[in-house]
């Protein structure tokens, strides 16, 4: 892998491969990365806990993981065995063919539970099915023009789609009322957190009060709404300041600073350290 890590896009609209191993994944564990592309990858072997969003997983041999574009992502551990199959799709071809197709309902749902566990048996399928994707990538006589990349990208969706309904049909626990306002919360800090660092502005978008949004977060994530906010404005911008060439007063205000001394010293604050030393260690 280039040493310029993380590999925040794919240069081609499609790639596989089934040689990731825990060596190469324990690059991304130093700081946030943003992935630009869309990966859908299985995890054939090893376990791995990571961040992706704000959320930590644990992921298993069967797990299968659905990250969309744009979604956050940092390793925190890795066995040495750690084998992962995957496929990719850049940012542009993803956004040129499906990505004004997928449902509102079916996006919100794969930000939330990007990985499960498979069956047995759909564990061997998908495992050949990377290892089929692989082999058409890799053989020149094969030409995947647009309309077949189109199908492939279109089919993974729509497989994961079936298995995501499969999997929620299965469930037999039934979400309170506090699980339901975090989860909205937490989509609506993904939506807005750029511009809106006020908790009482997603009361408002609850339209719950300041006191009850409090409580209800605190319940449902040992967190304080505020420290979500902060959770999801500092991953961006540790991201930005280690995978882009941005200068900090940029980043600032792409985070809805319009003071660069206040987000220095908000950065500082949280993270005992400035941006510039956080981007130099």
């Amino acid at each position: 892998m280039n040493q310029k890590i993380p590999l925040l896009d794919i240069p081609v609209d499609i790639i596989a491969g089934d040689d990731v191993t825990g060596q190469l994944l324990n690059d991304y564990g130093r700081f946030p990365c943003r992935i630009k592309a869309c990966i859908f990858a299985l995890c054939i072997q090893g376990e791995i806990t990571t961040k992706i969003d704000l959320e930590t997983h644990r992921i298993k041999a069967g797990d299968f993981i659905s990250m969309l574009p744009d979604s956050f992502l940092q390793i925190q551990h890795v066995s040495h065995d750690t084998l992962i199959y995957f496929a990719g799709f850049s940012y542009a071809f993803y956004q040129s063919t499906v990505s004004h197709k997928l449902s509102t309902e079916f996006i919100h749902r794969l930000k939330e539970s990007p990985v499960f566990e498979l069956p047995e048996d759909l564990t061997e399928f998908y495992r050949n099915a990377f290892k089929t994707l692989l082999s058409a990538c890799m053989l020149s006589s094969i030409s995947l023009n647009a309309d077949i990349k189109h199908t492939i990208l279109s089919l993974f969706f729509q497989s994961v789609a079936n298995l995501y309904q499969q999997n929620y049909n299965n469930r037999t626990e039934i979400r309170n009322r506090e699980e339901e306002i975090y989860k909205d919360f937490v989509r609506l800090v993904f939506m807005h957190y750029t511009q809106q660092h006020n908790v009482s502005f997603y009361a408002d978008k609850l339209s719950i009060t300041l006191p009850h949004l409090s409580t209800t977060i605190k319940k449902a994530a040992s967190k304080t709404a505020t420290q979500i906010i902060n959770d999801a404005i500092l991953t961006d911008a540790k991201a930005q300041l280690k995978s882009t060439s941005k200068q900090i007063k940029e980043i600032a205000f792409s985070l809805g600073f319009n003071n660069v001394s206040f987000f220095n010293k908000y950065f500082r604050k949280h993270m005992g350290m400035t941006p510039k030393q956080y981007r130099e260690k």
